[in-house]
């Protein structure tokens, strides 16, 4: 199963996001849980799941499978893709961004189109598919060629979603880009918008009451349950880990709620990825 959480904009709890429903579907399912970061060099990833510093100069890195050397990377570098992979405290295993990404991203244009957009898709056939029941791509909150390929080789987009009409607006514009993917006569990907729900949610404001209002009536299919705002997430990202690094006697009420949240999201996520 192949997910990733994209909306066209940065600052929505994309990363966040990824982080807890990759840890909620390794630790209340089971599942064997990859995390691709492609978001760009700042690794957060990395840091949200505290390990940061081991990750800052990959000898494998995620760069290269967009490259036209990953085919002989690939055959004459043993265990090149066991070294891309690094495990977390919390479950799930992660590649991390790195800096060749952006330059990767460039070098693509140069690519013809018909293969352009199918690289990560291969490796996630070729290398994820045979170890991992579910793999999450963190993407950037840009449309670059990067993105697109992540676009392509996902099956299921999540749509986390800051309270805002430029945010709604946002999720119009993604549903139209994955249907001109869907029409590309270059490819056969047929990512589908899956789970759409609000992020960082205030619960005393009119405005959040309205948005999570307008996403269940417009969305009543996919729609899912609202993540509160809590200073628990930030404090915990600066400490290298999810909310569910985190007893119930340390997070506030609003902590246990986002966390509650994003359990019932991974849920709804899984029963429709195995209802299709």
């Amino acid at each position: 199963m192949r997910s990733c959480a994209y909306v066209p904009k940065g600052g929505v709890g994309k990363t966040t996001s990824t982080a807890h429903i990759a840890v909620s579907a390794t630790q209340d399912h089971g599942l064997d849980v990859l995390v691709i970061d492609l978001a760009g060099t700042q690794n957060d990833l990395a840091t949200q799941f505290g390990i940061a510093d081991e990750v800052t100069d990959p000898d494998a890195p995620i760069s290269a499978i967009f490259g036209e050397n990953w085919s002989f990377i690939r055959e004459n570098i043993d265990d090149v893709f066991d070294r891309m992979v690094f495990a977390t405290d919390e479950g799930p295993d992660l590649i991390p961004a790195d800096d060749g990404l952006g330059a990767e991203d460039n070098n693509l244009a140069n690519v013809p189109r018909e293969n352009r957009y199918d690289r990560l898709e291969s490796f996630i056939e070729d290398e994820v598919a045979p170890q991992y029941d579910l793999v999450l791509l963190d993407l950037p909150g840009k449309e670059d060629n990067i993105t697109i390929n992540g676009l392509f080789a996902a099956e299921n987009v999540i749509a986390p979603l800051r309270p805002g009409e430029f945010e709604r607006k946002q999720l119009e514009n993604l549903e139209r880009e994955l249907a001109l993917i869907r029409d590309d006569e270059d490819h056969d990907a047929q990512p589908q918008l899956r789970l759409v729900f609000a992020t960082m949610v205030d619960q005393t404001t009119n405005l959040a009451d309205e948005f999570t209002d307008s996403l269940e009536s417009e969305y009543p299919e996919i729609a899912g349950t609202s993540v509160s705002e809590s200073a628990n997430i930030g404090n915990e990202q600066a400490a290298g880990q999810t909310l569910f690094a985190l007893p119930d006697d340390e997070l506030y009420t609003t902590g246990k709620r986002a966390r509650n949240a994003y359990r019932e999201l991974t849920t709804d996520l899984l029963n429709r990825l195995d209802a299709r």
